[in-house]
This record gives structure tokens, C-alpha cells and sequence, in this order.
């Protein structure tokens, strides 16, 4: 075509994006389930709460954009920013690499299915080359 963007809606989000997005919604589901499991054994609601909140929402995210809302790209890029600063914490200043490598590898490779070259056309609405 003439380079001009696509009919919103009309056009997929690319693999690497949708993916990514689904691992974001495997984490969301993750922390929901970390959260309730610790709720139930430590009994704390205000902390492990919030985890549970948190959880459903990074799902959601990951849900919305891996069926091409647009705008949950954002949300998703923060909450991987956030993740590599949880794996920081784990690996280096808790002395847990076994913990933080694999959290930073996981949010790493999010971060690169969502900003790849397709991800921010596919986001700014334009068609790929």
C-alpha cells in the first residue's frame, strides 16, 4: 500500500508482540497465585492483597494486548521494567541469583518482543516493511 496506516482493528498484533503479551498474562496469573497461596498461609491482607491486585492486573494487560488493544502496550513495558527491578533485588541484593536470573531473562525477553521493530509500527497503527 501507500504507507497509509491500516482501519483500526483491522490489522493483528505481530507474533513476538502477542506472545510477550501472553507471558505478561502468565506472570499477572502468577503473582495472583503467589498471592493467594500467601494470604492463606501468612494471613497479612494488606500485603499479599495488593499482590493479588496487582497479579490481575498485569493479566489483564497481557490479555488486552495480545488481542490488540493498543494501549496495554504501555502498562506492559512498566510492569517488565518493574520486574527486572524485582530480579535486581532478588539476584544481587537478596544473593538469590537463582531467583533473579531467571525473572530478568523472562522480563528481557518481553521487553524485546514488545519493542521490536513490527511491535512499535503494529502500536503507532502503521504497516510493517
Amino acid at each position: 500500500m501507500s504507507g497509509t496506516p491500516p482501519a483500526p482493528g483491522t490489522d493483528a498484533p505481530p507474533r513476538p508482540l502477542v506472545v510477550a503479551a501472553l507471558v505478561t498474562a502468565l506472570e499477572g496469573l502468577a503473582l495472583v497465585v503467589v498471592g493467594v497461596v500467601l494470604l492463606v498461609l501468612e494471613g497479612t491482607p494488606q500485603v499479599w492483597a495488593f499482590v493479588v491486585l496487582l497479579g490481575a492486573g498485569v493479566a489483564a494487560v497481557g490479555i488486552a494486548l495480545a488481542r490488540g488493544a493498543r494501549g496495554a502496550r504501555g502498562p506492559v513495558v512498566v510492569a517488565q521494567l518493574l520486574g527486572l527491578g524485582v530480579a535486581f533485588y532478588a539476584g544481587v541484593t537478596s544473593g538469590r541469583p537463582e531467583w533473579g536470573v531467571p525473572i530478568a531473562v523472562v522480563c528481557a525477553a518481553v521487553l524485546a518482543g514488545i519493542l521490536t521493530r513490527a511491535g512499535r509500527d503494529w502500536a503507532e497503527g502503521a504497516e510493517g516493511p
